[in-house]
């Protein structure tokens, strides 16, 4: 701005006034500033917040496809497990049957060291006591019988090892086939838990994207407002500069020519 002609009051004037139209500027300036970073920080929280939570996806997402394998490898073994114990099963079933019908037909009460015990003490009685011939004939007729009756209580024991070999082993494999369904339904439950983890931070983070360009769409608003605003302040700067460059310009010709009048007085 330069006011041509005017007269040195007339461009105080209009400088006072560009100096009070700058500083409402600056004034507005700084309102829009705090505005303008105010928005721009809770942009900058919100994008903080969306990597964060995308960070915490991935691990979930990790976490969860670690889960998904051991849970695919563990059902194979647990599946193998329960075909393996159907058919033990099935075979101990009929041991049962088989040790059922052979004491059944056997009659056996005593156990086998019980019968070896009542031998001994036959054959120690024949050794060691004076027994007539025919006593003696009806003791080895005796402990023949017991002998026969000792091998099939062995037989008839040894099978009742086998169920019994049988009965534990089948525990023992129902134990680890309970145990490996426990792991499998516990991680298929953790890795269900990080999945539905997972929809929910995804859900909230497409809320914060919302959230963020809102933020960015503000900041963008003041920071044109901010932008204009210093576009004026510059121009009345400039206007300012302008009559100071002219006041200084009068003030000179003011000094010089009362300079000039002065040696013209001290010449007269």
């Amino acid at each position: 701005i330069i006011l041509l002609m005017a007269s040195p009051r007339e461009l105080f004037e209009e400088l006072s006034n560009l100096k009070a139209e700058a500083s409402k500027l600056r004034n507005s300036l700084d309102e829009l500033d705090k505005e303008k970073e105010s928005w721009f920080r809770k942009k900058d929280e919100c994008s903080k917040r969306i990597r964060e939570s995308i960070q915490k996806i991935k691990e979930n997402k990790t976490k969860r496809d670690a889960l998904t394998l051991e849970v695919k490898g563990l059902k194979p073994k647990r599946d193998g497990i329960n075909k393996e114990l159907f058919l033990k099963s099935a075979g101990l079933e009929k041991l049962k049957k088989e040790r059922s019908e052979l004491a059944k037909s056997l009659y056996i009460k005593d156990s086998p060291s019980r019968i070896k015990s009542q031998m001994d003490k036959l054959e120690f009685r024949i050794e060691t006591d004076t027994v007539s011939f025919e006593k003696e004939k009806e003791l080895m007729k005796k402990i023949k019988e017991l002998k026969k009756v000792y091998n099939d209580a062995i037989v008839l024991d040894e099978s009742g090892k086998k169920l019994r070999n049988s009965s534990d082993e089948i525990r023992k494999m129902r134990k680890e086939a309970n145990e490996i369904h426990r792991s499998i339904q516990e991680k298929a439950k953790q890795s269900q838990a990080l999945h539905d983890e997972i929809l929910k931070i995804s859900a909230e983070i497409d809320k914060m994207k919302v959230d963020e360009e809102s933020f960015f769409r503000k900041f963008s608003e003041y920071k044109k407002q901010f932008t204009e605003i210093n576009s004026q302040l510059k121009e009345k700067l400039r206007g300012m500069n302008d009559i100071k460059g002219q006041l200084d310009r009068m003030d000179f010709d003011r000094r010089e020519r009362k300079r000039q009048h002065d040696q013209s007085i001290l010449k007269s």
